[in-house]
């Protein structure tokens, strides 16, 4: 089911394929004359244009940069600061054509004057005249300037460079300046304000108590006059800490000196060094101390030789001993008294100490807020005169850019003026004109074909019409009678025979009208060749030319005849007194006779009807002439009496609601018919009629397509004729029809 689907897909593809192709097959004329049209007015147009030069420069956008070698920090380059933008290049692409640069191009170069307009109104004709070309990837731009003088497109495209570069350089210059300006103004607000913290300095030294080198390097050392008081309070703090000390142990020394006596308080002093310190103990404690130590060393040693207490020394030395012990103790006494009249002296001498020490911290404080104040005011001028330092760097930095020359663009390739003209283009103008003729063309033909309404094929006039097409005649074909039955037209009309033979019997027919919607669609020619090959096929036939109005069978026939079918009907005279035998055998003509004053009326008589009876009888084969279906009525009365008709219809002639018209018209009146007859059908340019043409090499040979040139035609008719007027006395053997 799928691959079905899918072949009808395909063939329904294809058929609308080749629906097309056929619709450019009908309307090749129509689809011509619109190429040829269309090609000759772009050639036209073409010649008419006026040559334009092409001027063309290409050159290099230099983006904004630092030329000077900062040996200190500083503000960044303001032009560089614009130029940040990702989008820099593109914008500075535009500006090539702006409004501003091409005025300025039209002011340098005078063209306002020469062009006799306004400056704005020279830079849009310059604009319209420019092209400008970024190359992908890179920072090089093609500037391409277009005009019918060569001269102008170079000077123009040179112009557009030099312009954008000296309004480039004034931009930037603007906004140093600008920038200059401002850092001056600061500055100067600045040095006001560094001239207001030097004063603050200043006023310090001319105090006296801070000297000049307090500025040091960028004003950042330390003030040395508070060194004094520190130094003061860091003695005063020592003495207070050695006088505490001192004291806390005098204290310990003179509560433990109060409990002991004699032997106990010399052990104590001895063992504690007080008796050795200069501090607590006298010259003659210390001498009677030494006397004493010595006297018992000596009594020691006087015992160790043997010396007994009884001896008269040993007894004098321990009288002096016992004399030294006494003063020894006594003396302690006085230093233990002494020493509590000591620690009282350094008890006061600690208070005035310690009064001393707040004093003197109290002037440390001030100094040192006094310090912090001219540290402060240091520090602000410190800082301030780094800010005026930077920038006034700033200022002379921006001074240097501005005086430095800076490159804007570069260039790669100068204009020239041009040789030789770069447009119109004639032969891709020719190549244009001739796909937009052949497109056009095509469209005008499809556009045609869709809003004509005729049917153009046997198979629409089959659908459309619910009629069977029984013959294809070919285009311009001729007439047989005066051709001969060896032209290549002759079996499209025997085509059509046999198909009227076929169907004849189930219609029980032998008189035909053969009709057509409207005039001038073949029919009497029809008529004519199918009367023809009906005779050459051995059936009597009678050619009725029953067209009252406008007859033409006579003259088809080249046959001139006093009498006919006017003089039949209104008049008694016989059948074979109008009838008229022509040079073919077995084939008659009734003519059409005078023009009567009332066609239909006489088409429509009782003696109508007794013809047809008697050429019913007489002949195998009756065909009747009409006029048109839509043009009068004489055709409704006719193909009301005969058996069948034939309908003529020429393809892309008549619209299908007339070919409906005429097929309701000969059925309503009871006519009955029996098919169609596509005539004039240009079958050679047609694929869905190929098959038709099979005829023309299966029944004609090269000698007779030769003879068929339009060189020879007349002489082949003529002998042809002549041929038969020769043959014709034999023509004599052919039953009597009357």
């Amino acid at each position: 089911m799928a691959d079905e689907t899918l072949l009808a897909n395909r063939t329904e593809t294809v058929l609308r394929a080749q629906d097309y192709l056929q619709i450019l097959k009908s309307r090749w004329k129509e689809a011509l004359f619109v190429f040829f049209l269309v090609f000759l007015s772009c050639a036209l147009i073409t010649k008419m244009m006026t040559p334009k030069y092409a001027s063309s420069m290409q050159f290099e956008i230099k983006q904004p940069k630092d030329l000077i070698n900062l040996a200190v920090g500083g503000d960044a380059n303001p032009v560089q600061i614009d130029a940040a933008g990702h989008d820099y290049m593109a914008t500075q692409f535009q500006l090539l054509i702006s409004e501003n640069n091409l005025s300025a191009v039209a002011d340098e170069l005078d063209l306002d004057t020469e062009w006799e307009m306004s400056l704005p109104a020279a830079a849009r004709e310059i604009a319209g005249m420019t092209k400008v070309e970024p190359v992908l990837g890179t920072n090089l731009v093609d500037v391409i300037v277009t005009h019918s003088d060569p001269r102008v497109a170079c000077q123009v495209c040179k112009a557009i460079a030099d312009c954008y570069r000296n309004l480039r350089e004034a931009k930037e210059k603007a906004l140093i300046n600008e920038v200059i300006n401002k850092r001056h103004e600061v500055l100067r607000s600045r040095q006001d304000e560094l001239e207001l913290k030097a004063d603050v300095v200043r006023q310090y030294i001319r105090s006296g108590k801070y000297l000049q080198n307090i500025w040091g390097q960028n004003g950042a050392t330390s003030p040395v006059s508070s060194a004094a008081e520190e130094q003061a309070v860091t003695q005063l703090n020592n003495s207070r800490l050695s006088l505490e000390s001192e004291i806390s142990q005098m204290k310990v020394h003179v509560q433990k000196l109060q409990t002991l006596k004699d032997e106990d308080l010399l052990s104590y002093v001895t063992r504690t060094g007080l008796l050795s310190a200069e501090s607590y103990s006298s010259a003659r404690v210390r001498e009677l101390n030494e006397a004493y130590r010595e006297e018992e060393e000596l009594k020691s040693q006087k015992i160790i030789s043997g010396y007994g207490e009884a001896h008269p020394i040993m007894k004098s030395l321990a009288e002096q001993h016992k004399n030294t012990q006494e003063q020894l103790f006594a003396e302690l006494v006085g230093m233990r008294d002494a020493m509590q009249d000591q620690l009282e002296v350094k008890k006061a001498e600690l208070v005035e100490v310690e009064t001393s020490l707040r004093t003197a911290r109290n002037k440390l404080r001030e100094k040192a807020l006094e310090d912090q104040k001219v540290m402060t005011a240091l520090q602000e001028y410190s800082a301030e005169k780094a800010r005026y330092d930077k920038l006034e760097n700033d200022y002379i930095i921006d001074r240097m850019r501005l005086m430095t020359p800076r490159q804007i663009i570069e260039i790669y390739r100068n204009p020239q003026v041009a040789g030789a003209p770069t447009s119109p283009n004639y032969k891709l103008n020719l190549i244009v004109g001739a796909v937009a003729g052949i497109m056009l063309g095509m469209v005008v033909a499809v556009v045609f074909s869709y809003f004509d309404t005729s049917v153009k094929s046997l198979e629409e006039a089959e659908r459309h019409l619910g009629l069977p097409v029984l013959g294809v005649i070919p285009q311009d074909a001729g007439i047989l009678l005066l051709q001969g039955g060896n032209s290549p037209d002759v079996e499209a009309y025997r085509i059509l025979r046999t198909n009227v033979e076929l169907k004849k019997s189930l219609y029980k027919a032998r008189t035909f009208a053969v009709v057509s919607a409207n005039a001038g669609e073949g029919k009497t020619t029809t008529l004519c060749n199918l009367a023809y090959v009906f005779a050459s096929a051995g059936y009597s036939t009678l050619m009725v030319d029953a067209d009252l109005r406008r007859p033409r069978l006579e003259r088809y026939t080249e046959i001139e005849a006093e009498y006919g079918l006017s003089n039949y009907l209104t008049s008694d005279m016989e059948l074979k007194d109008v009838v008229v035998k022509t040079n073919t055998p077995n084939l008659y003509l009734l003519p059409s006779g005078p023009q009567p004053n009332d066609p239909s009326g006489v088409l429509g008589s009782h003696r109508m009807e007794q013809l047809l009876a008697e050429v019913n009888q007489r002949f195998d084969i009756v065909l009747f002439d009409s006029p048109p279906v839509l043009g009068v009525s004489d055709a409704s009365l006719l193909v009301s009496k005969v058996d069948a008709t034939l309908v003529v219809l020429q393809p892309s002639k008549m619209p299908l609601k007339a070919l409906l018209r005429t097929r309701s018209i000969i059925q309503n009146v009871g006519g009955q018919i029996m098919g169609l007859v596509m005539n004039n059908v240009d079958i050679s340019s047609d694929s869905q009629y190929q098959y038709y043409t099979t005829y023309y090499s299966y029944y004609t040979n090269e000698e007779e397509r030769h003879d068929m040139r339009p060189e020879k035609k007349s002489q082949k008719v003529a002998a042809q004729v002549n041929k038969e007027k020769v043959a014709a006395p034999a023509a004599d053997a052919e039953r009597d029809i009357y």
